[in-house]
């Protein structure tokens, strides 16, 4: 809405009155620039709004061992959250993504300079799991190199048990969510054939099996032709089978 106000005003004329600039001391009438420092803002990315007295609910439950303080819808499927201190804010961040009602529940660092508009919530920081890599190569060196195709490396689990760094290797990327999910990497090497090492995503929230984007289901897609018997290009093989030491983790 609010772009297609400022398109508006973009047509007008000003009165002098109106165009007399206001000019605020920040000190005197915004909130601390601290408070923001142990907060978030989140959104849950789905077409339809949520309920998000069930939202403040249950994450107030999910999180209460990483002390939150207040978590506020301030507009449909946009919260701000707030916790006792950075850690804990960190702490967060680092166990998602997250999802509600399996949609996407995007949370980033708030900005105080910035409006509910200016955040893009376009970016998912997600672990990967790459398949089909020889042994010889299983290294925290080439999962970077092969991470870095999928996104940016935030990164790697070079820890030898569920399967990693055997199985598959693992890393943390952040994605960007305006393109389809990667399915696969190519690995080539001078004295071997060109290799497909499958891609899965752990804790991946719902995504359209027909375009391969985030936050919509097939049926939803304005893209995907809804023919019986489709045959899709993404499927839920692209979701990894929680760890052992995940599996009781609840809402992500």
């Amino acid at each position: 809405m609010v772009d297609s106000l400022l398109a508006k005003l973009g047509d007008l004329t000003f009165t002098a009155e109106e165009q007399d600039a206001i000019v605020v001391a920040p000190d005197s009438v915004a909130i601390p620039a601290e408070d923001f420092a142990s907060s978030l803002v989140g959104k849950v990315v789905s077409p339809p709004a949520v309920d998000g007295g069930r939202l403040i609910r249950q994450f107030r439950s999910i999180w209460k061992d990483d002390k939150v303080l207040t978590i506020s819808e301030i507009n449909p499927n946009f919260f701000l959250i707030s916790f006792a201190s950075p850690t804990n804010r960190a702490n967060v961040l680092k166990r998602g993504p997250w999802d509600f009602q399996k949609y996407w529940f995007d949370l980033e660092q708030a900005d105080p300079n910035r409006t509910i508009h200016d955040y893009s919530f376009l970016h998912m920081c997600i672990w990967v799991r790459i398949h089909n890599i020889p042994l010889s190569l299983m290294t925290a060196a080439l999962a970077c190199v092969l991470g870095a195709s999928i996104g940016k490396v935030i990164m790697t689990d070079t820890r030898l048990e569920d399967g990693n760094m055997g199985e598959f290797m693992r890393v943390r990327v952040l994605i960007d969510t305006s393109k389809p999910l990667r399915r696969c990497v190519v690995l080539s090497r001078p004295d071997a054939k060109a290799s497909k090492c499958p891609i899965q995503y752990e804790h991946l929230p719902l995504f359209c099996h027909g375009c391969g984007l985030i936050g919509h289901p097939v049926l939803a897609c304005p893209t995907t032709p809804k023919v019986k018997g489709q045959k899709y290009q993404y499927g839920a093989w692209l979701r990894a089978p929680l760890p052992k030491r995940s599996a009781s983790r609840p809402g992500g």
